[in-house]
């Protein structure tokens, strides 16, 4: 990583010619930012200072760079695969820093000599597209490193013909994309394939990496080659099956492990998620339980008290007929409504009496009559004795009183 960078960039002359003739070239400044450049596909990300939200820009991968020459040497001029602006003028902070991007550019022009070589040797055209199409998802997605996964043919059902039958639908580029950063949930994990056809801007096939979605590589038959291709078939409940080819069993291996970890967590993801559900049904119905028990209790006693009064008022009034029969039915209830009456002060005074003998049992209280009888004692002796034995010092009360009077 570079920080404090100033980039620049030509003022007229564009593509092969800014390259060839950059001592000619007018270079106005652009913006100054940090610079970091990937350590395999030496693809160059460039984001201006101060720059708040605003995304990382990709210049492109680093073909080779040239000092200006002279007495300014923190001044590189970098040549990239970037499309519209293919050449770059850097000016570092320090000599050093720039020595330092100096040699990375060295080995990226190593690097980018041997691509050349084998295509031109082999005439490889299709894996030249493919490396191609890796750097420009690279590019395409830089904020989310996504994980790529190249030289893939994608198999499925023919979108044209029956659902059974399976086709070649592409070659080109696996892609593995993770969530945005969120400590607070899983997020959702993206599989896609890429088209050298179509490119970067619309996958071929994508879909998310869904709990109970599976992985699993075909048998290899016994007498291919140990560098044969590793075919894996993808399958899912909600989607049809997807065979998926590579070329190099590195890759393979790596596609393979990297995806099933995803797959991993997101099954254990929906284990809790189920596991949470249920706790939170079982908890709603221990609730209903124990309200329902509580409401059946009360509407039980209050179903025997209604019972039991109706029970006792027939029973009364069947024994006033039985005394007396020429007695008008208002003579009968008048005198069943006067029993309940004396039943409920009877209730209520027994209630209170049974209170105040719990309070004075339970926390030492004394009874406001005992205290009124031993205000009446003549000697200081006989008052004593009454408070003592409404505390419970003497025995007897009564003998305690007529002593003190």
């Amino acid at each position: 990583m570079f920080n404090d960078v100033s980039i620049s960039l030509p003022a007229k002359v564009r593509g092969p010619e800014a390259e060839e003739e950059w001592q000619e070239v007018d270079w106005v400044t652009w913006s100054t930012g940090t610079v970091t450049v990937d350590s395999e596909s030496f693809l160059i990300v460039f984001k201006p200072t101060g720059a708040g939200s605003v995304k990382a820009k990709p210049l492109g991968n680093m073909i080779r760079a040239a000092a200006v020459g002279g007495t300014d040497e923190k001044t590189l001029i970098v040549t990239t695969s970037e499309s519209m602006h293919r050449t770059y003028r850097m000016t570092f902070p320090t000599s050093e820093e720039a020595s330092e991007f100096s040699a990375i550019a060295s080995r990226a022009e190593v690097a980018a000599n041997d691509a050349a070589s084998r295509t031109k040797e082999t005439g490889d055209v299709e894996s030249g597209d493919a490396t191609r199409l890796e750097h420009e998802i690279r590019a395409h997605f830089v904020e989310r490193c996504p994980l790529v996964f190249g030289g893939a043919e994608l198999y499925g059902p023919d979108p044209n013909g029956e659902a059974s039958s399976e086709v070649l639908l592409g070659r080109g580029v696996m892609m593995i994309l993770d969530p945005q950063e969120d400590n607070k949930r899983v997020g959702s994990y993206e599989l896609a394939f890429f088209s050298e056809d179509e490119g970067v801007e619309k996958p071929s096939l994508s879909f998310a990496i869904a709990p109970e979605m599976t992985l699993s590589r075909q048998d290899a038959d016994e007498e291919a080659d140990s560098d044969a291709p590793v075919t894996f078939v993808l399958q899912a409940p909600t989607m049809a099956a997807h065979s998926v080819c590579f070329e190099d069993q590195t890759t393979a291996a790596s596609f393979s492990r990297d995806f099933k970890v995803r797959s991993k967590l997101m099954d254990l993801s929906l284990k809790t998620l189920r596991g949470r559900a249920v706790a939170q049904g079982l908890r709603g119905e221990l609730t209903s339980l124990k309200q329902r028990s509580l409401a059946s209790r009360i509407w039980t006693v209050l179903s025997w008290g209604l019972l039991i009064a109706v029970l006792m008022v027939t029973g009364r009034a069947v024994h006033l007929y039985s005394e007396n029969s020429q007695r008008p039915p208002a003579e009968y209830v008048s005198v069943i409504g006067q029993d309940l009456a004396n039943t409920a002060l009877l209730s209520a005074s027994t209630t209170t009496a049974v209170g105040a003998k719990v309070c004075q049992i339970t926390f030492g209280t004394v009874d406001r009559d005992g205290l009124r009888q031993c205000t009446r004692a003549t000697t200081v002796s006989g008052m004593r004795q009454c408070l003592d034995s409404l505390t419970g010092y003497a025995p007897v009360l009564g003998h305690s009183f007529h002593e003190g009077m």
